[in-house]
């Protein structure tokens, strides 16, 4: 017990997120690969989540609250939108300006636009668009793809 918060010991396979409470030699069978190894962790109560980078244990939070925020923190500088504008030329530095046809945006001075359909979703990272798509699931592939690493959590 450390300043009135109790605190326990788990210990957590780094591949397939097999863990325990108890001693940790009894997740030696669980291990997997030479690049497998037992994480330890001090957890504050057993609602813990648990952070996978590449699906692999990265980190773990003492509540999925901490975890979202951990996860929003990392791609804080990407956002993931859906035009549900008419307007489907959309200028890639600055994603408020959106126009009707690729005339109409060169007639405004913007000349480095995506088209966007209705409906369609795009990323941007520091508000620049890099990527459109159909779906939410396919544009945070291409933001795992982009960072170079894929953060979730389990619960």
């Amino acid at each position: 017990m450390e300043n009135g918060i109790t605190k326990y010991r788990m210990y957590m396979t780094k591949k397939h997120q097999n863990w325990t409470m108890g001693e940790k030699d009894a997740l030696l069978p669980y291990l997997d690969g030479e690049d497998d190894e037992i994480l330890e962790y001090a957890i504050i109560n057993k609602d813990f989540a648990i952070i996978l980078k590449n699906d692999m244990t990265y980190d773990i939070k003492n509540t999925r609250q901490e975890a979202i925020d951990f996860i929003s923190y990392i791609y804080r500088n990407y956002s993931i939108c859906q035009n549900f504008d008419d307007k489907c030329y959309i200028s890639r530095e600055d994603t408020t300006l959106k126009f009707m046809t690729s005339a109409e945006a060169q007639e405004n001075g913007v000349y480095d636009y995506v088209h966007v359909p209705r409906g369609q979703y795009y990323i941007a990272k520091y508000g620049k668009i890099f990527a459109i798509g159909s779906t939410e699931q396919e544009m945070q592939q291409k933001m795992y793809e982009h960072y170079r690493a894929k953060y979730t959590f389990a619960y």
